[in-house]
């Protein structure tokens, strides 16, 4: 029975002990498992480390933001920051820099601060810089000429001030000429406006497209006298326009008169160009030589034609006039202009006619005479005027100068030479004189060379002992010379 129990009992602790051992010992299929488990784990944190450093980390997150900001900077240099928002161009350049440097520094939080104020600026300039506004720079005129009474109110003021010479005039400017004052603004475009006595002008518009390079400019008048020369812009889309009450021109090239009354009434004088005037709700376009007349409220009152404009013809365009005599009289000369009844003739001792030596309207005949003018520069225009009394246009100018001369002119003449023939006495007789001098040899006109030098042969008698020499300048000045013969 022992045997038997004990026999017995050994199997059974065989069998527990076999469990036992199998209960601590892992088979290799649960250690493949683990291991696997274990393998996955590992790859998962590292891809996750990976991950975290490269997108979550404060150095991923401070990185990221400050490529943003640069990208969008180069996208606001591209758009013109730097000549449009220079401020803000500068505030970006400085926080970039500064979340550049506490990245370097490994602060970066503080570099996420830096990058988002960035971006922050960023976004309000390039919203700005999409906006047309923005694009527009403003322009500004220069005061090129100025005699008498003439004011400026600059924009923003209250007072007015004496204009001066080579003023920079803005939008916004008032001007403003009394009695005997005047005053040429000159446009970067190259265009003038001159503004004449009695006259109130407000500078509306100054402005450029820096995008398209179209250059705006607005006049508004009030009571007013202008002439404006208007050059065609080099632009396409540019326009020049000019305000009066009830009216506004828009103006491509011209040569054009304005005047607005003081009960508001407004006159076009187009001398030349094409105008387009805007009106009681419709286009009127102007002519070449049309004179229109519009009412306060933009109504057409008279339209007509401008007599056409005289062509000068003497003195001549750049010429000299040379005398012995302290004063002159000139003669001045122009073309007749048909259903003309009379002409206004103005000189002056500048381009502007600002000092004026002689000016004298209703001129039957198509000539004037200046009985004493003294040596210097001078300047002349003229217009016509019809039976109604209405005046075109004056003519472009034309300058001459009167020089004072008393000098007699310059002769060299060589020796003669004497030749004995059948024939008789001849002398062979070479020189030169000053251009356009009238010389003469014994009374004999001789002609000269268009360089003032001369060659002749002249018949002499057997007893003449020498020959006279009479030189004479346009100035009037004589030179006598006498020459032996040997």
């Amino acid at each position: 029975m022992v045997d038997m129990e004990g026999s017995g009992q050994g199997p059974f602790k065989k069998k527990k002990g076999l469990f036992f051992w199998r209960t601590i010992i892992i088979p290799f299929s649960t250690l493949q498992f683990w291991l696997s488990f274990l393998l996955v784990l590992l790859v998962l944190t590292g891809a996750f480390s990976v991950f975290y450093y490269q997108f979550l980390s404060p150095k991923a997150q401070a990185d990221r933001m400050i490529n943003k900001a640069e990208d969008r900077f180069d996208q606001a240099i591209v758009m013109g920051i730097k000549e449009l928002a220079l401020q803000e161009f500068r505030s970006v350049q400085d926080s970039l820099f500064k979340a550049r440097k506490a990245f370097d520094s490994r602060k970066y939080d503080e570099s996420v601060v830096f990058a988002e104020e960035t971006l922050n600026t960023l976004e309000g300039a390039m919203d700005r810089l999409r906006s047309d506004e923005y694009f527009r720079k403003e322009r500004a005129a220069s005061m090129s000429f100025l005699k008498g009474d003439v004011d400026v109110k600059k924009a923003g003021s209250l007072k007015w001030g004496p204009a001066k010479k080579k003023m920079r005039l803005n939008k916004g400017d008032r001007i403003r000429t009394r009695s005997g004052g005047r005053c040429i603004i000159q446009f970067d475009d190259g265009s003038q406006l001159t503004i004449k006595s009695n006259s109130l002008v407000h500078i509306d518009e100054l402005s450029e497209d820096i995008r398209t390079r179209t250059k705006n400019s607005s006049i508004k008048l009030l009571e007013s006298d202008v002439e404006a020369s208007i050059l065609r812009p080099t632009a396409r889309g540019s326009r020049f326009m000019i305000e009066t009450p009830g009216s506004v021109a828009q103006i491509r090239k011209a040569r054009i008169n304005i005047k607005v009354s003081d009960s508001n009434q407004t006159e076009y004088r187009l001398m030349s160009g094409d105008v387009v005037v805007k009106a009681a709700g419709r286009e009127i376009r102007i002519d070449e030589s049309d004179i229109v007349r519009l009412g306060k409220d933009g109504e057409v009152m008279s339209r007509g034609k401008l007599l056409a404009v005289p062509s000068t013809r003497t003195p001549k365009n750049l010429e000299w006039i040379v005398s012995g005599k302290r004063g002159v009289p000139i003669s001045f000369t122009w073309k007749k202009v048909d259903k003309a009844s009379g002409y206004h003739v103005v000189v002056g001792m500048d381009r502007y006619f600002t000092n004026t030596v002689y000016d004298k309207q209703k001129i039957k005949n198509n000539s004037a005479r200046v009985a004493d003018l003294k040596p210097g520069l001078y300047y002349w225009k003229v217009s016509s005027l019809d039976r109604r009394g209405r005046e075109s246009l004056f003519s472009p100018f034309s300058v001459f100068r009167i020089l004072h001369d008393q000098r007699p002119p310059l002769l060299e003449i060589k020796d003669p030479i004497v030749l004995v023939d059948l024939s008789g006495v001849r002398v062979y007789i070479s020189g030169a004189a000053e251009p356009g001098t009238r010389l003469s040899l014994n009374g004999s006109r001789i002609a000269l060379a268009s360089d003032g030098a001369f060659r002749t042969f002249l018949n002499v008698g057997s007893e003449e002992k020498e020959i006279r020499i009479r030189a004479a300048d346009s100035a009037g000045n004589v030179l006598i010379r006498t020459k032996e013969l040997q």
